[in-house]
């Protein structure tokens, strides 16, 4: 299925999988997610906002904590024990998720939720506000948000925080679009999916702004696991768990893919190159989305979106 720019779509939302674990990737060797602070379970409102939180103030890019925001920007993300997180949404569900908080800014004049401040009081993290030109100063051209936090980065997902869980996989191969990645982890799961495993993603680390912001924070919630084909195979054969790949010229209907039992893996390929032979050839079934063929192909998201909720509406056991 194609891989082009991200679309978005209004869905009800379906209640979460029972006996779903909290997100074991969000472990840190120095802290457990017991203690971790917990937002309001209402969103902010104007009702609940504070017009004029007592921060301390950056007015200039050498001050110290403008300085710690500059190196987190420029260090690889792969090393980084420490990453940034845009936006009030994406830093609730971090926390919401045992994510660490270490420090929390907002730019003048922005407004920053009474729950979201609680939750760094909590975390004993400061909050800061900083001068317009010094955040322009520190983020350059690119986009500069009016809240943004620093956190502690979680240790790597592996595959085998993707055990025990009765959900499927979605496996993205040769992906690289980290706007699709993310809009992928967000329906996958709504959608009751156990986890991503992305090969040949081009990706360093799952902490990427881009992916973390398309997924709305969503990312934080199930493991994110950057694996090599030969890895994937192996821990899906180890697991009994079926290889189904999705395609654009494959005649059997996705509809096929309901009367499949168990777990599966759904596999995914990119626009350009689709999946890769070397996974091709270990998938049991290939399945394809009827359409238009005005249409030459769809978004991969919402490919990843069409085959999850056919899964949802599979037949049941007998």
């Amino acid at each position: 299925m194609g891989e082009r720019r991200a679309m978005t779509a209004r869905i009800r939302p379906l209640p979460p999988p029972t006996g779903k674990s909290p997100h074991p990737a969000n472990e840190t060797s120095t802290n457990s997610t017991e203690n971790a602070p917990t937002l309001a379970n209402t969103l902010p409102t104007p009702a609940n906002r504070d017009p004029l939180p007592a921060d301390r103030a950056i007015d200039t890019g050498r001050d110290p904590d403008a300085r710690r925001v500059a190196d987190v920007l420029r260090a690889g993300s792969a090393a980084r024990k420490t990453f940034l997180i845009d936006d009030e949404e994406n830093i609730s569900q971090a926390i919401r998720n045992g994510i660490e908080l270490l420090a929390l800014y907002r730019t003048e004049n922005a407004e920053m939720s009474n729950a979201l401040r609680t939750a760094a009081q909590q975390s004993h993290a400061p909050t800061f506000r900083m001068a317009a030109h010094v955040a322009k100063e520190l983020f350059g051209s690119g986009k500069r948000t009016r809240i943004f936090a620093l956190a502690r980065s979680p240790r790597k997902a592996r595959l085998e925080d993707l055990t025990g869980d009765a959900g499927d996989i979605v496996i993205l191969d040769g992906v690289r679009l980290a706007g699709n990645i993310g809009a992928i982890a967000r329906t996958a799961h709504a959608l009751g999916a156990s986890g991503l495993i992305l090969v040949d993603s081009g990706l360093s680390s799952v902490l990427d702004r881009r992916l973390v912001r398309a997924s709305r924070g969503i990312a934080f919630a199930l493991p994110i696991v950057l694996a090599g084909r030969e890895e994937t195979v192996e821990y899906l054969e180890s697991q009994s768990i079926a290889l189904v790949s999705l395609s654009a010229d494959v005649a059997c209907p996705l509809a096929g893919i309901r009367s499949m039992q168990g777990r599966l893996a759904l596999l995914l390929g990119s626009e350009r190159h689709g999946v890769s032979s070397e996974l091709e050839s270990k998938a049991e079934r290939a399945f394809g989305i009827p359409m238009n063929p005005d249409v030459e192909s769809l978004n991969v998201s919402v490919a990843a979106g069409i085959a999850l909720y056919s899964r949802l509406s599979r037949e049941p056991h007998a």
